[in-house]
C-alpha cells in the first residue's frame, strides 16, 4: 500500500505510536529503581514506537528522515526509559521522538494539519453538558482540576494519543499544559472562574503563556475556561487575545457550571413562555 497518498492511514499509524508514547508515560508515573519491573515497560513501549516509526518512514520512502530515526533510536537503545528533568520528569528519547513524528504528520498526515479542527473545538464546547449534569456526578466541579480530569476523560475515548500533563521543550513561568494530543499538534489548558478576581487572574496567565510560548511541537492551544456563571462572553476572550497579538492559533472556549438540570428547566421554561405569547 502507497501510503504516501492514504492520509487516512498515516494518521492511523501515528496515532498508534502515540498511543504507545503515552503507555510509557502512564508507566513513568509509577516508576522507581525500586521497581525495574516497570522500567522494562516503559522501555518496551518506547522501544515499539521507534519501531513503528521506522516501519512507517521506510514504508513512505523518507530515506533522509529514516537514517535520523535509525540513529536517535541506536542512542536510545542502551536506555529507552531515560528520564530528563524539567519542572517534572520525562522520558527524552520519547521526547526527541516526538520532534520527528510532528515533521511526519505535518508532511504525511490528513486530518490533523492546518488550524485547530472544528470537530476538537464543538468536542469541548459540548462537554459542559457531560460534566455539570447531575445524573452523572453529584456535583458540578468546584475546582480546575475537576474540570481537567471530567473533560480529558471524554477526549480520550475519541483521541486515543492524548498525554496527560506533556512535557514541553521550552517551560515558562505560568504555562504548563493539562492536555496533548499530539496527533493535532495541540495543548489544552483548564482555568476556573468562580468570581470576578479570578477572572482578571486568568487573562493575565493566558496572556502570559500566549506571549512567552513558543513550540515547533505544539503549534495550536486552547483554553477551555470553565465558569461557575456566566461572567464573560467568549467573544470578549478572543477579542482580548486579539488585540494583545496572540496567534490566531490560540483559542479561547468558555462553558458554563450552571447544573445540565438547570438549563434543561430554563429552556423548558422559555419554551412555555413562547407557547404562551410571554415571549
Amino acid at each position: 500500500m502507497d501510503l504516501k497518498i492514504d492520509k487516512e492511514k498515516v494518521d492511523q499509524v501515528l496515532g498508534a505510536i502515540h498511543d504507545s508514547l503515552s503507555k510509557a508515560d502512564t508507566g513513568v508515573g509509577s516508576w522507581s529503581t525500586s521497581q525495574p519491573y516497570e522500567k522494562e515497560i516503559v522501555e518496551y513501549w518506547v522501544e515499539r514506537a521507534f519501531i513503528k516509526t521506522m516501519v512507517l518512514l521506510e514504508a513512505v520512502g523518507m530515506s533522509e528522515t529514516l537514517a535520523a530515526v535509525r540513529n536517535l533510536n541506536e542512542r536510545a537503545k542502551p536506555n529507552y526509559a531515560r528520564l530528563a528533568v524539567g519542572d517534572e520528569p520525562y522520558l527524552a528519547w520519547a521526547s526527541e521522538l516526538e520532534h520527528y513524528l510532528s515533521a511526519i504528520k505535518d508532511t504525511l498526515g490528513g486530518t490533523g494539519s492546518g488550524t485547530i479542527t472544528k470537530e476538537l473545538v464543538q468536542i469541548l464546547r459540548e462537554t459542559q453538558y457531560a460534566i455539570t449534569d447531575t445524573k452523572a456526578f453529584s456535583e458540578v466541579p468546584s475546582g480546575e482540576s475537576q474540570v481537567h480530569v471530567r473533560i480529558e476523560a471524554i477526549l480520550r475515548c475519541i483521541f486515543p494519543d492524548l498525554r496527560t500533563k506533556p512535557p514541553i521543550a521550552k517551560p515558562i513561568k505560568n504555562f504548563e499544559p493539562d492536555t496533548g494530543i499530539p496527533s493535532l499538534n495541540t495543548l489544552i489548558e483548564y482555568k476556573f472562574i468562580a468570581s470576578s478576581n479570578d477572572a482578571r487572574r486568568v487573562a493575565d496567565e493566558v496572556l502570559a503563556d500566549t506571549r512567552g510560548y513558543i513550540s515547533r511541537e505544539w503549534t495550536k492551544f486552547i483554553y477551555v475556561i470553565y465558569e461557575t456563571r456566566r461572567r464573560t462572553p467568549q467573544q470578549q476572550w478572543n477579542e482580548l487575545l486579539k488585540r494583545c497579538g496572540a496567534d490566531a492559533n490560540t483559542t479561547v472556549i468558555v462553558i458554563s457550571g450552571e447544573p445540565t438540570s438547570v438549563r434543561r428547566k430554563s429552556r423548558k421554561r422559555q419554551v412555555e413562555k413562547r407557547s404562551k405569547g410571554q415571549l
